[in-house]
């Protein structure tokens, strides 16, 4: 073979060579190459709405029952149930008293208890005073200042004996006094009625 034939063949199985490695790198790259990593994927879940919690429903205070008696020792007493909410005090019979009938039962004072008894004192606005209103409640007219004095005292007395007796006991032991404003006796000059500081109320 000619030198010339030589160097060309030579350059050519060069070139082959050249050719082969460079398809082996180009394949190995290709397959050493990572996958394509896929997109992730949210795992995240809509909150569910919590359902709201329905509160307890607060039972109604039941009342308490208290009775009321209108009317004069003489007479005799109608008895009218009424209602009250929290304890029992005198102001809550009086107001209630004062609510049947229309009449005005203002006190001046709370009412005081001791060892005695009950003291109550009815303010110089109070219908024991001034007489009834009018127009008056029909069922509980009254015809003349002595009538509305006596049925008042009368009705307070003894719905405090009857209310603040305890069982068993007698009402009529429980001393009911009246005075007026200043601490002063009760005197009513328009009927010719007044009662000393120290002795309970009898009419």
């Amino acid at each position: 073979m000619k030198p010339q034939n030589k160097k060309r063949f030579r350059a050519a199985v060069l070139l082959l060579i050249l050719l082969f490695v460079l398809s082996a790198c180009s394949r190995g790259q290709s397959e050493s190459s990572p996958p394509e990593s896929s997109p992730p994927v949210s795992t995240e879940q809509e909150e569910t709405a919590q359902p709201e919690t329905e509160q307890p429903e607060t039972p109604d205070v039941a009342a308490n029952e208290a009775v009321l008696y209108i009317g004069t020792r003489d007479g005799g007493f109608t008895e009218y149930p009424m209602t009250y909410e929290g304890t029992l005090t005198p102001e809550i019979l009086i107001a209630g008293i004062a609510d049947l009938t229309g009449w005005d039962m203002t006190l001046a004072e709370n009412v005081t208890t001791g060892k005695g008894g009950m003291s109550v004192c009815f303010a110089d606005s109070s219908a024991l005073f001034n007489g009834p209103p009018d127009p008056q409640n029909e069922e509980f007219f009254m015809f003349d200042a002595e009538q509305l004095a006596q049925t008042i005292l009368d009705s307070t007395q003894k719905t405090l004996q009857m209310g603040f007796t305890g069982e068993g006991g007698d009402p009529d032991a429980l001393d009911i006094y009246y005075y007026m404003e200043g601490e002063k006796p009760l005197e009513l000059p328009d009927i010719g009625r007044e009662w000393p500081l120290d002795q309970p109320y009898a009419w």
